[in-house]
């Protein structure tokens, strides 16, 4: 009679898995508050700016066109939706570990990820959540003392089951964001610089996240384009709940498509990562 032994490797849980990320995580947020001017700076300094300089320009349209409403929004509609997307928009775009995969590749210095018994691309998300987490809470601390003030003053009226509801969306929102930059830095597998690329994707988000204007402005045809897009769920859909644009009892659907958004891309992030790491070489120490 033969007998044989069977070995199999050890299956790890979910806790076994989610260990070493969560270590990246405490890390990620230690790392984030240990230039903290700097931080101020880049996060609310930043926000402050861009949206007083963004809601007089569109206080100069309306100044310029005599009229009270433009695409159906009045001047204090407008300056909630403007300021929230910028909000939105700052919030979903922060990140830097994303646009540094991309030099990573071309220098070689990727070795140090792969000798580690973590997966790049969640590696890469956990320390990035970990400065949005920091900036999330920072700039709904400043939305709510600095923000709140000022709406009164200026008749500007939210939604409030639509803020809550804004939050969940913005996690997504900053996951497509992330997962966008991820996919542009992993084409250095093929090309020599992709710097390129994630300048382009910033200009580009301008416009087609809703950021600068409502996507409910452009003409029918962009309108239906830009809502076949994930970029939406970055400025647009998040401000629109806020200012009540989207009323809560329709949120289900984006939510929906926030979601499938997200995992097309990690799917998409991971296919190409898998191709890429099957033709890097590094050599050096």
């Amino acid at each position: 009679m033969q007998t044989s032994a069977h070995h199999s490797a050890p299956t790890l849980t979910w806790q076994e898995w989610l260990q070493p990320y969560k270590g990246v995580f405490r890390a990620g947020l230690s790392n984030a508050v240990e230039y903290r001017t700097n931080f101020l700076v880049e996060t609310v300094v930043w926000l402050l700016v861009s949206s007083a300089v963004n809601i007089y320009l569109w206080y100069s349209v309306y100044e310029s066109s005599g009229q009270s409403h433009l695409a159906a929004m009045s001047l204090q509609q407008m300056m909630a939706y403007i300021a929230c997307a910028t909000l939105s928009a700052s919030l979903c775009r922060k990140g830097r570990m994303e646009r540094a995969t991309g030099e990573e590749i071309r220098t070689g210095e990727l070795n140090k990820y792969l000798i580690k018994p973590v997966t790049h691309l969640f590696y890469v998300t956990a320390a990035s959540s970990a400065e949005r987490f920091i900036a999330l809470q920072l700039t709904l601390t400043f939305a709510v003392i600095v923000g709140a003030p000022f709406a009164y003053f200026a008749g500007i009226s939210f939604s409030f089951a639509g803020c809550l509801l804004a939050v969940p969306m913005l996690l997504c929102g900053m996951m497509i964001h992330s997962l966008l930059a991820l996919m542009l830095s992993y084409l250095a597998f093929w090309l020599d610089e992709v710097w390129t690329f994630h300048v382009v994707k910033d200009i580009s988000l301008w416009l087609l996240s809703g950021q600068m204007l409502p996507l409910n402005t452009l003409p029918p045809v962009a309108l239906q384009i830009s809502h076949l897009l994930p970029f939406q769920y970055i400025a647009y859909v998040p401000a629109s709940l806020m200012v009540g644009m989207i009323p809560a009892n329709e949120a289900l659907p984006y939510f929906a498509g926030a979601i499938l958004w997200v995992v097309i891309m990690l799917a998409s992030a991971l296919l190409l990562w898998k191709r890429g790491i099957a033709r890097y070489s590094a050599f050096g120490g």
